[in-house]
């Protein structure tokens, strides 16, 4: 199911990416922060323990600033914290809303190899990726009314290699980020998924896409 005998990442495919960034801008422009469904996967991985299977579970994921710029955003991700946490959660919230408005401007701002995200340590799905870092994220969008470029018909697959990180400068950024909009946290892990391939799934299809 996954890719196989694989330790290096490829980078994302471009029109994913896109998609990826632009969806975002979308969530901060007009949704006010609300996810949209095509941000949020499926993440499948073998089930820990004796016996077949696997196991699907549902995230919110983010995207990396590019390493050239990984510190300076995390930087500024603090800042904006700090200086707004006093101020209240909603105050914070609606500063880090306006902040992303124009933070998601093109994909050439970001890592174009990986996605994350956060996740507290004592979950099924943080022990089944601990016990098999192999992984696979189905991004379904199927939604009639949505008539905009963002909302049009998807199913990718995007299979990965999951590292956990408890410390370092992915997780400090993915960690800071999300203190924005949910409050500091304790006892968390942030997941880098490491792309290895993707492959477009509608209707039952198992095509590769570069």
């Amino acid at each position: 199911m996954f890719a196989r005998n694989r330790s290096e990442s490829r980078p994302l495919p471009r029109e994913f990416l896109d998609w990826q960034i632009a969806l975002r801008r979308h969530t901060a422009l007009v949704r006010r922060g609300m996810p949209h469904a095509g941000v949020a996967p499926l993440v499948t991985v073998r089930r820990p323990g004796p016996g077949p299977g696997f196991v699907s579970h549902s995230v919110i994921c983010g995207v990396l600033p590019h390493p050239d710029r990984l510190a300076e955003k995390t930087e500024e991700f603090r800042k904006l914290y700090e200086s707004a946490s006093a101020e209240g959660a909603r105050a914070l919230y609606d500063r880090g809303i306006a902040y992303l408005q124009d933070y998601y401007r093109s994909a050439d701002d970001f890592d174009p190899e990986s996605l994350t995200t956060l996740l507290p340590v004592a979950l099924p799905l943080v022990d089944a990726l601990r016990a098999e870092p192999r992984c696979a994220l189905v991004f379904h969008v199927f939604d009639l009314e949505d008539k905009s470029p963002e909302g049009k018909l998807r199913c990718v697959q995007v299979d990965a290699r999951a590292e956990l990180l408890g410390e370092g400068p992915v997780y400090e950024n993915v960690w800071w980020h999300n203190a924005l909009f949910h409050g500091a946290v304790d006892e968390h892990v942030a997941v880098h998924f490491r792309h290895e391939r993707s492959f477009d799934v509608r209707f039952g299809a198992l095509e590769p896409i570069d």
